[in-house]
């Protein structure tokens, strides 16, 4: 599971008072989010991509505070593709 997994990659997200951090599109993954209301499970991209069947996983994970409430979150996707196919800024890194 992924948390005996060692993190390949890793950003820090700051939403309040203002976007920051180590995340790369920090302000588009914060209005994501509120878009959102920090639910990381109602996150989904749009558009029509096409991947490989290849089995290659990976999964993402989120911890943190999203106005006072503790939220965790953990997907597994089947490779980066599909990874990147469903899921918007908030997991591009």
């Amino acid at each position: 599971a992924a948390a005996t997994a060692t993190p390949e990659r890793a950003v820090t997200l700051t939403c309040a008072p203002t976007a920051s951090g180590t995340h790369p599109a920090a302000p588009d993954a914060c209005a994501e989010l509120r878009t959102v209301g920090g639910d990381f499970d109602a996150l989904t991209a749009g558009g029509d991509v096409l991947c490989t069947k290849e089995y290659n996983p990976v999964v993402v994970t989120a911890a943190g505070v999203w106005q006072g409430k503790r939220v965790s979150y953990e997907r597994t996707f089947a490779n980066e593709c599909v990874k990147n196919a469903a899921m918007t800024s908030v997991f591009a890194f």
